[in-house]
């Protein structure tokens, strides 16, 4: 199968900051890529102008495999078994999983998602893990990012043969289980606290189980990982990442710079692009995160990373606050220009509604958690529920108020790629 000599594919549908991690992470590592979506797959680009690899950020697998749709979902696959290349991370490594009646997927590997009750449900940080690399006899210890990923159930019975490149050992000291910094919680209270949230918390349950796998597909390769190897200011996964991708482009470009990715401080964004409703909504957001703060529902847990209590949608308004950041960094062409002439206005409207709602909802919550516990899938008051949904949609996925600001601000930054 021919392949384009400068090209790695970046499938960008609902990935948002995900996404613009995983392409500033490119950049910065001066490997060259391009930005595809879902329509252009449909649509034959990966037959007529066949890439060295497709790259799929983080993100919810089933809307992706909904966006793809099932033509776009045959293409991938068809593209594999001519010999393509596929890496996944987290939710793009689910989409390559074994599908189930909940949810579709490529069926690349046999693998499937451990089940809920077996596994560690809402996990983050840095793992230390032990980690195999092509042409190196021996293993190598090195500390992997994680953001809420699920886990891989192995499928030994498949008769395909799949390869763990790199396996859990043990938490970092930026792990963090649920809301819990578990560098400051004494082991002998972990089940303490599993009694009150109601579900698996104890890290140990994670040694040993895989982290990042390879298989093949007909004439082409995968490698699914639940560690975000594009992580900002995390050396050992991102020379991780750039090894992988030399490995793919080895043909085309004989070296690439050995550098990792640089811290991203979204508060000290320097906007490029001074769009006056940008501005205004990247503010109002400022503003917002600091009266999440003082309700102590909100705090930066890095530059790049907000932390929340449980039950919170911090995730939701980190993405949105990122993805405003970025399109600030960015120089607009003439399509974004044209997109976001015909958009910004709805925009603004709608983000004014939903600041406005948000700011209620965090001041009731903040009294609901002090009753009883939230959790990610419902508050513990039903009329706030209601609320979380109006502005949120439903766990898991989005919807709601913030949908329609997420959709709009992603196919902005698409166009701005």
């Amino acid at each position: 199968m021919g392949s384009s000599v400068d090209n790695i594919y970046v499938l960008w549908d609902e990935s948002h900051l995900w996404g613009v991690m995983l392409t500033r992470a490119l950049r910065e590592m001066e490997i060259p890529f391009k930005v595809i979506d879902s329509k252009s797959v449909r649509n034959g680009i990966l037959e007529h102008k066949s890439p060295c690899g497709i790259l799929v950020p983080g993100g919810w697998a089933r809307l992706k495999a909904r966006s793809l749709g099932p033509r776009g979902m045959e293409a991938v696959k068809t593209y594999l078994h001519s010999g393509g290349r596929y890496l996944g991370f987290c939710g793009g490594a689910g989409l390559a999983l074994k599908s189930t009646p909940a949810c579709p997927s490529l069926n690349l590997c046999p693998w499937g998602r451990k089940p809920l009750k077996d596994r560690l449900p809402n996990f983050s940080g840095h793992v230390l893990s032990l980690v195999k690399t092509k042409g190196q006899s021996q293993e190598h210890k090195l500390f992997l990012p994680v953001w809420w990923p699920s886990q891989f159930e192995p499928c030994p019975d498949s008769g395909q043969e799949v390869t763990v490149l790199a396996r859990y050992l043990e938490p970092g000291k930026d792990f963090w289980s649920s809301d819990l910094d578990l560098a400051h919680i004494q082991a002998s209270d972990i089940h303490k606290w599993e009694h009150v949230y109601g579900i698996n918390l104890n890290p140990d349950s994670l040694s040993g189980q895989p982290c990042i796998i390879r298989g093949s597909f007909g004439q082409g390769r995968y490698i699914l990982s639940y560690s975000h190897l594009e992580t900002p200011d995390s050396p050992q996964a991102n020379r991780l990442l750039a090894s992988i991708l030399r490995e793919w482009l080895h043909e085309h470009q004989s070296s690439f710079p050995d550098k990792s990715v640089p811290g991203w401080n979204l508060r000290e964004t320097v906007p490029v692009w001074e769009d006056e409703t940008l501005l205004w909504a990247r503010n109002a957001l400022d503003e917002l995160i600091s009266h999440g703060r003082n309700q102590f529902l909100l705090f930066w847990r890095s530059p790049w990373l907000l932390g929340w209590s449980r039950g919170i949608p911090g995730a939701h308004i980190n993405f949105l606050y990122a993805m405003i950041c970025h399109a600030l960094e960015c120089r607009p062409k003439e399509k974004a220009q044209e997109f976001w002439a015909g958009e910004k206005n709805s925009f603004q409207q709608e983000m004014e509604i939903f600041l406005k709602e948000l700011k209620h909802y965090l001041c009731h919550e903040r009294l609901a958690i002090s009753l009883n516990q939230s959790s990610p899938e419902a508050s513990s008051d039903d009329k706030l529920q209601q609320k979380k949904k109006k502005l949120f949609g439903s766990f898991p996925g989005y919807g709601g108020y913030y949908g329609k600001l997420i959709q709009s601000i992603d196919q902005l930054v698409f166009r701005l790629m």
